[in-house]
Order: C-alpha cells, then sequence, then structure tokens
C-alpha cells in the first residue's frame, strides 16, 4: 500500500537568448498560497492536502509554504507522511495539473495542466533535499497535445536524485520532444518520495521554477556535452559524451529500492560511447547516474523485462 504516490514519479547551453513570448510557469517562485480550510496550496498547483486533511492524524498536510526559500519570501515544503486511517505513506506533491485522489481506495489520476504555444528545451528551477531510508525525490514536465479527440504524449524532461542536498542547489530537467508537432499543454509535478517503498520523514523543498528556452551549452549544467538513448529492442542504454576536454566520468544505473545493478568504473572521456545492457532485469523505474568533474546528471527510465 505503500506504493500510493511511487508511480507517479514517472512518471527523461550557457548561452541564453530570451525569445519573445516564453510560457512562464505560473507562481513557479511559490510566493502566492491559498487558504482553503485547515491547510494552503500554492495558487495554481494542486496537492494531495485536500484529499488527506480529514485522515488521521486530522489536519495531515504533506505540502506546507516555508520561509526557508531560494529568493523571495517562500517555497514549497513537500514531505512524505505516514497516514493511521488508512495506514499508507503518502509522498509531497505539487503538479499544475488536477489531482484526484482518494486514499481510502489508493487511487489516484493526475489530469490536464497549463497551455503553451512554444517549446522550452528545458525545465530549471532550486531545491533541497532531505532524504530518508533509500528515498529519491523527482521533479519533472510533460508535454501533450489533443490529436482527434485523443491526447498525444509531445515531450517529456525529469529531474531525479537520492542524494543529501542542504543548500540551495539548481536543478535542470531536459526535454526530450518524441513528436515534431507543437505542445498544447504542459504539466509540471514534484514528488518528494518517487520510489515504490516511499520512507515517512523525506522533505523536498522546490522554489523559482521556470521554462528556459536555450542555443548553445552550458557548460557549467551536467548534462552538457552528454547525450542518452534507450533502445529498448536491443534492451540497451547508449550514453554519448561529447565533451569539450577530457572528463574523469563514472557511470551507475540504479532500481528505485536504491541498489546499483550497473557500475562502470570511473575513467577519462571526452568524445565516446558507453552501452550499458539491462537484459533481464526486472520491470520498473531505474535512475541512471552521471559523475563528471564534481558534477552530476540523473536521468530517469521506464525498463520493461
Amino acid at each position: 500500500m505503500t506504493r500510493f504516490f511511487a508511480v507517479t514519479a514517472l512518471f527523461s547551453f550557457f548561452l541564453i537568448i530570451h525569445l519573445q513570448g516564453q510560457t512562464p510557469v505560473p507562481n513557479g517562485d511559490f510566493e502566492t498560497w491559498i487558504t482553503s480550510g485547515s491547510y494552503q496550496n500554492p495558487q495554481f498547483w494542486d496537492t494531495p492536502n485536500q484529499a488527506i486533511a480529514l485522515a488521521l492524524p486530522f489536519g495531515t498536510t504533506v505540502v506546507t509554504k516555508s520561509t526557508d526559500h531560494e529568493s523571495g519570501s517562500f517555497s514549497a515544503r513537500l514531505e512524505s507522511k505516514q497516514l493511521t486511517v488508512p495506514s499508507l505513506i503518502v509522498p509531497g506533491v505539487v503538479t499544475l495539473g488536477k489531482l484526484t485522489i482518494n486514499i481510502f481506495t489508493q487511487t489516484f489520476a493526475i489530469n490536464g495542466g497549463v497551455p503553451i504555444t512554444d517549446k522550452p528545451t528545458h525545465l530549471k528551477g532550486f531545491y533541497k533535499f532531505q532524504p530518508k531510508g533509500g528515498d529519491s525525490c523527482a521533479i519533472g514536465i510533460g508535454f501533450t497535445k489533443w490529436n482527434n479527440g485523443t491526447r498525444d504524449s509531445v515531450g517529456i524532461g525529469a529531474f531525479s536524485t537520492h542524494d543529501t542536498v542542504n543548500v540551495w542547489t539548481p536543478f535542470y530537467a531536459w526535454i526530450n520532444y518524441i513528436l515534431p508537432e507543437q505542445p498544447d499543454t504542459f504539466n509540471i509535478l514534484a514528488i518528494s518520495s518517487a520510489v515504490y517503498s516511499p520512507t515517512a520523514g523525506t522533505v523536498l523543498y522546490v522554489d523559482n521554477i521556470s521554462l528556459d528556452y536555450t542555443t548553445g551549452i552550458n557548460r557549467e549544467d551536467p548534462s552538457a556535452g552528454i547525450d542518452i538513448f534507450q533502445d529498448r529492442e536491443e534492451q540497451q542504454i547508449l550514453v554519448y559524451f561529447d565533451f569539450e576536454k577530457p572528463e574523469t566520468t563514472g557511470i551507475q544505473l540504479f532500481n528505485m529500492t536504491g541498489q546499483v545493478v550497473v557500475n562502470t568504473p570511473a575513467e577519462t572521456v571526452m568524445k565516446s560511447r558507453r552501452i550499458l545492457n539491462y537484459k533481464g532485469f526486472t520491470t520498473g523505474v531505474y535512475v541512471l547516474e552521471i559523475l563528471h568533474e564534481g558534477k552530476k546528471y540523473c536521468k530517469k527510465f521506464f525498463i520493461n523485462d
């Protein structure tokens, strides 16, 4: 029953040109909060607060307004909490879509989002993370478009980590556009526990989330010079490096319990390729972690056995 929200996590340049008409993230700085009964939600964002406010212990909320901020006055604090009735752990979640939850049947749905008329390159913002047990957090973005009465996925990007981060740190979720069409809707989701067995007490802070539009390369970003492809037919992950200079680099693949299932020794690379085979792996979500020159890049994959 602790799987309640885990699968939602789901749910994968420094020359910046500020284009006209870029889409803002509504209340991406989490400065405005709306009070409703015993809880508050950040304006334009949905959370589990309404669904669990009447659960035991009464008045429980998993998303709160925090004065621990990267800038401005507030941030969003997401905490995974243990309920007693029913007995389950509910992660903190914020989403620009509509979150529909029934905690007693442990079912949920996320629909909708925010209109968009352009194609950003990545989602960025700031975070702090204080995990318990083997928890990982995730911050992701998805783009969709109505097509003949159905909603097609156009693009997706995600950031995830299991490391403790006690100071405000930038994150980047680079967007992979699956289809060439212009999306009409995007949704952002952040979750404090993105694992199958979340741990109560895990806390994620998020602040100043925005969309970015980039040409060139930001060499300060952990993903710069790295391209990753998943070959589902051959059951391989292909990692291509195109660094400006040789960098000491190591690769690890984690399952969602935090166990290392692939580990490649650190070596100096510049322009090369690495192949990670996952034949025989259990179906589930895996996190690829690349460490290079003091930087860390993480990308999430769903793997079928």
